[in-house]
């Protein structure tokens, strides 16, 4: 009688708790540790020795049922677990966009509640967001057991750039920092930033403009105003006009005189303009100035100012 209660109760025990009996019997026969070998004096040396390699035999036959056991029976959980309301997306997060609407961002994703976390292709999904150019990388990321967290870098403009077409017009683009042409600036679009003028083809390969072209070049004097110089911040930077013979013309938002730069030393040439501008502030007669020219008749150190007075 007793013995038969044992035999119910431990078919119950298979029946309820089906991982754990084939989990308990892996992990028992990983952590059973083969017999140390009696020393050659012991009677039963012979003997003993050979049990081991028997008892490993009988254990290299168990194996491939348990793991196949485990697979099945994983292979019935996640099937069970794609249908399980409790890992439908109920929530949906953004974060990081300023440029893009939330609206935009989840359908460009195909996101929608009512999901299964379970199957979830987070990573055909953010290459889908990924499309957008003014995406420069995301990560989407599950949140058990309902969420869905989408966290979007965007490029951020740093200035304009307006190419000039050869067979005429121009298209005004939004560019970063680096030089990554970003996009194409749409109709009603945020002008509110430094233009780079007279940009031609060859000065943009691969989204980007080309390292040391004009268009490069010019962003470089843009990248020295951004230093924060209280004389000459970005702010106050209009224009940099690229001119046919690859030379650069400064124009700033509250001073309409052009500030020419030539084409080369330019760093040593901004240095210069800050002193400059700081003695025509001083001296009030930054009103009349007309025109400043650096590096005048190709001499780096030599500096041109016309004023109203002096015509």
């Amino acid at each position: 009688m007793n013995y038969q209660r044992k035999r119910g109760a431990f078919g119950r025990r298979r029946r309820t708790g089906a991982w754990q009996s084939i989990c308990g019997g892996l992990l028992r026969l990983l952590g059973r540790r083969q017999a140390r070998p009696y020393p050659a004096s012991s009677l039963y040396s012979a003997e003993h020795q050979r049990l081991p390699n028997r008892r490993f035999s009988l254990a290299g036959l168990h194996m491939p049922c348990m793991l196949l056991g485990l697979a099945l029976l994983g292979g019935w959980s996640l099937h069970q677990l794609c249908h399980w309301n409790i890992f439908r997306v109920t929530e949906l997060r953004l974060e990081g966009a300023h440029t893009l609407s939330e609206g935009q961002v989840l359908g460009l994703g195909g996101l929608e509640q009512g999901l299964n976390l379970v199957t979830l292709n987070t990573g055909r999904i953010e290459r889908q967001i990924a499309t957008h150019p003014w995406v420069a990388g995301v990560q989407v990321k599950r949140q058990w057991p309902s969420g869905v967290l989408v966290e979007l870098h965007e490029y951020v403009p740093f200035a304009l750039l307006n190419q000039v077409h050869p067979g005429g017009g121009s298209q005004l683009s939004y560019i970063d920092y680096d030089g990554h042409v970003i996009a194409e600036v749409p109709e009603g679009g945020g002008l509110d930033y430094p233009v780079i003028n007279g940009a031609g083809p060859d000065d943009i390969a691969d989204g980007r403009l080309v390292t040391g072209g004009a268009a490069e070049r010019a962003l470089q004097i843009l990248h020295l105003a951004a230093r924060g110089n209280a004389l000459l911040p970005l702010q106050s930077v209009s224009e940099v006009y690229i001119g046919t013979k690859k030379d650069f013309t400064l124009y700033l938002a509250e001073h309409p005189f052009p500030i020419h730069f030539g084409r080369d030393h330019l760093e040593h040439k901004f240095n210069e303009l800050l002193h400059v501008l700081k003695q025509l502030y001083d001296s009030g007669d930054i009103g009349r100035t007309t025109v400043l020219e650096m590096g005048y008749g190709d001499d780096v150190n030599k500096m041109l100012c016309r004023s109203a007075q002096s015509k």
